[in-house]
């Protein structure tokens, strides 16, 4: 008896102890019309996208079954496959989806410019409140054309310290400015409401 009681205790500290991902527990409006994702850990994000079933053509009433079959297995398996975009609230509130932040670190687009080859350049504003000692932090840039629809995904390394220079780590209190990165493959004409979104991804730190 008392041997299984052990088991018992056993099991269920190892179920307590295995980490949980983060999981929604709600949706909120806010006062602007912004929906967040409220989640089980206590954070909370935006919710910009929509995802959207594509159209298919259904087979007609007067086809055969035969023929039914035969028009859906010439379906290519993409016509299957959710496209996402950007909600309506989304892009009516695109000012808040140029900020992030995480673990302390505040990251926001400061500007976006142009070269004389059409690349697409952004530079970022970093700022910490975090006790932590930062020499790396990525940050996964997603952009959109002027419709919602998504171009590409990038991720880049928004903060790199030069190694076993303190001077450059992102400490408490302080705010910097990344380089300016370049992105090719944007059609400028597609991109004038200038819709992207921006996650921090792996972070960094030293003592």
């Amino acid at each position: 008896m008392h041997k299984l009681l052990r088991v018992y205790a056993s099991l269920a500290l190892l179920i307590f102890t295995i980490p949980v991902m983060a999981e929604e527990v709600a949706r909120v409006t806010l006062e602007n019309g912004a929906t967040v994702r409220l989640n089980d850990d206590f954070t909370w994000e935006y919710v910009i996208l929509d995802t959207q079933q594509p159209v298919t053509t259904q087979a007609q009433a007067t086809e055969t079954p035969a023929v039914a079959a035969q028009s859906a297995s010439q379906v290519t398996p993409a016509t299957s496959t959710p496209t996402a975009t950007l909600s309506a609230s989304a892009m009516q509130h695109a000012a808040l989806m140029n900020k992030t932040a995480k673990a302390g670190v505040k990251v926001s687009l400061l500007k976006s410019e142009w070269d004389a080859n059409d690349r697409l350049g952004l530079t970022f504003d970093l700022a910490s409140t975090s006790s932590e000692n930062y020499v790396l932090i990525e940050l996964d840039i997603t952009l959109f054309d002027d419709s919602g629809k998504q171009l590409k995904t990038e991720t880049v390394k928004v903060w790199k310290a030069i190694f076993r220079m303190a001077n450059t780590y992102l400490r408490q209190g302080e705010q910097r400015q990344s380089k300016t990165f370049w992105i090719e493959g944007i059609d400028k004409s597609q991109w004038t409401k200038e819709l992207m979104s921006i996650k921090i991804g792996e972070m960094d730190s030293r003592m």
